[in-house]
């Protein structure tokens, strides 16, 4: 008998795990459909004229502006080049460009016109400073990596002088006979 009662005890606790578990997955989808719904629609106001459609401009160029900031830094890091203060920089760009970018989806989400244009002013002043920002860092990040170009060349001859050696060491021309 006990284990009858054990055993619905059980059935019980996992039916309720499953309920969580559905609500939580559904829950998941629900906004994850909202966010691919939200990307679409801005997607498209990207190609609109007027206010909303350079709202949803402005708000893909930061967030491209921001990601090629992540991208190069990322490069430069694997290539051994000099980062500076950009980890830095970048960790006070983000929560801009993420403040920045909710403004312009508010700007974007008004229906009026001739409001959403003037609110567009500060927010498109804002996120052109940002963009540039984050240009530049990425431009910085590029020149540091050109600066050891310069290694290359030294590097070039001397391989060039040991293939010489060789050469003469062998007595032939390098090539397998």
């Amino acid at each position: 008998m006990i284990w009858v009662l054990g055993l619905l005890v059980f059935v019980v606790a996992v039916g309720g795990l499953a309920v969580v578990v559905i609500v939580q997955v559904s829950r998941a989808l629900r906004t994850g459909l909202r966010s691919v719904a939200d990307q679409a629609r801005s997607g498209s106001r990207q190609y609109a004229l007027g206010s909303a459609g350079e709202a949803a401009r402005l708000r893909r160029d930061l967030t491209r502006s921001q990601q090629s900031v992540r991208t190069a830094l990322a490069a430069a890091r694997a290539a051994q080049s000099p980062v500076g203060e950009v980890p830095a920089l970048l960790r006070r760009l983000e929560p801009a460009v993420t403040s920045v970018a909710a403004e312009l989806q508010m700007v974007e989400a008004m229906r009026d016109p001739q409001r959403r244009a003037l609110a567009l002013d500060g927010p498109r002043s804002r996120a052109r400073a940002l963009i540039t920002a984050a240009d530049d860092l990425t431009a910085g990040l590029v020149a540091a990596s050109a600066a050891g170009a310069a290694d290359l060349s030294l590097l070039q001859a001397e391989c060039a002088m040991e293939v010489e050696v060789l050469k003469a060491a062998g007595g032939h021309d390098g090539l397998a006979r």
